[in-house]
């Protein structure tokens, strides 16, 4: 698990505007630079290479610049939509993290800028001579980024959107989420049973959304400052109203009352790193959608059951007294394999019991997962599979 510094820095890292700001920074930057640099180089050189040949080139990639980002951006719009509107609006919040399309936005945007800015320098004559030689080699380094970025944006377009890549991706966050989950299932704090006994203060959330995250370390050093005990008693994933109960104090919580509202994020939408159940919910969503009436297409929803299992198999569930204690005056509770269990594969299974090869594909999932490492996830999975059985005839599951 990263340190809560590193885990907003990723986060702050992941937004467009981030990226953006970071290239043109590095733009300016650069023109500095050849200024500065400007001075070494030996008298009689800035005759080889003219003023036009600079100029030519920083006036192509201006006007070039501005129509390419444009046309980006609305073949970035235009595929958030098409996500939100094909497969789930859940799903836009991968896209959203796409760090791809982030950098290659950023890379035109920075030579659009950088552009601007040399022609404007070059027309008040702040560049002159020798200065000329490092930028126009400056400036063919930046065309070099742009034919890579251009390039890049093309492979990745092949995707953007798609069922399969937007699928890999949700499944992806998932399959991480969960197997940080499977190793910490407390996120290495204590785990939580319920309310705890004794003499207790409660602290009520402020806020009404989604846990999104639990900052534990944090947490923890305020708990060891101040000598309390920390009980969080609402799952991540959960949503809370303001005025419930978000926490459990042992001790004088009059101190740290506030560092559990800074490092208990609640937010309008889940969040994936620490909630497996959300990225499963997303491919539920997309194979419940797939067995619409309007759409019909049991294929997607097949894959989705399978993409679940393999989220799901891949990882065990280790026993309690096996697990790392890495905070221990915090309490958080854990996550219900069984619960995750039957509100994915199970909500699939609901919407496509008239479809044998939907049914087909859970049956042969369910009983994968009976020979699971979690007993609770094992139990959960053949109960599942004998009530499936005796709602559907005996012939739809033959050949599965």
């Amino acid at each position: 698990m990263l340190p809560t510094l590193l885990r907003r820095a990723h986060d702050f890292s992941r937004r467009l505007i981030v990226r953006v700001g970071l290239v043109a920074f590095l733009s300016v930057l650069a023109i500095g630079l050849a200024k500065l640099f400007g001075g070494f180089i030996p008298f009689g050189m800035g005759d080889r290479i003219g003023a036009d040949a600079v100029d030519h080139i920083l006036s192509i990639i201006a006007n070039s610049m501005l129509t390419v980002t444009t046309f980006s951006l609305t073949v970035m719009v235009a595929s958030h939509r098409a996500v939100s509107s094909l497969w789930t609006p859940r799903a836009h919040q991968v896209l959203l993290q796409d760090t791809t399309t982030h950098t290659v936005l950023a890379t035109f945007v920075g030579a659009y800028i950088y552009s601007v800015i040399v022609i404007i320098l070059r027309e008040t004559q702040v560049f002159e001579g020798e200065e000329l030689v490092v930028l126009f080699f400056v400036t063919l380094a930046v065309v070099a980024l742009i034919v890579f970025a251009i390039l890049r944006w093309i492979s990745h377009l092949e995707l953007l959107g798609s069922l399969i890549e937007t699928a890999q991706r949700i499944e992806d966050k998932a399959a991480t989420a969960y197997a940080m989950r499977c190793e910490y299932p407390a996120l290495g704090a204590n785990a939580a049973k319920g309310k705890p006994s004794g003499d207790v203060t409660e602290i009520l959330a402020r806020n009404t959304g989604y846990i999104q995250q639990i900052y534990q370390d944090v947490l923890q050093d305020a708990a060891e400052s101040e000598d309390v005990k920390i009980h969080i008693a609402q799952p991540v994933g959960s949503f809370i109203h303001a005025g419930e109960v978000l926490a459990w104090v042992e001790g004088d919580a009059d101190q740290i009352e506030d560092s559990i509202h800074r490092n208990v994020s609640i937010g309008t939408l889940r969040n994936y790193v620490q909630d497996p159940e959300f990225g499963l919910l997303n491919l539920t969503e997309i194979g419940q959608r797939a067995l619409s009436p309007g759409v019909n297409d049991p294929g997607t929803a097949v894959d989705m059951i399978r993409r679940i299992a393999r989220v799901l198999v891949a990882n065990r569930k280790c026993p309690a007294d096996e697990q790392e204690l890495l905070y221990d005056r915090l309490w958080v509770q854990d996550f219900d394999t069984s619960v995750m269990l039957r509100d994915s594969i199970g909500a699939v299974l609901r919407c496509g019991l008239d479809q044998p090869e939907v049914v087909n594909a859970g049956l042969q999932s369910l009983k994968a997962m009976q020979g699971h490492g979690d007993a609770t996830l094992a139990l959960e999975a053949a109960r599942m599979t004998e009530k499936l059985q005796q709602q559907r005839e005996p012939d739809v599951f033959a050949g599965g």
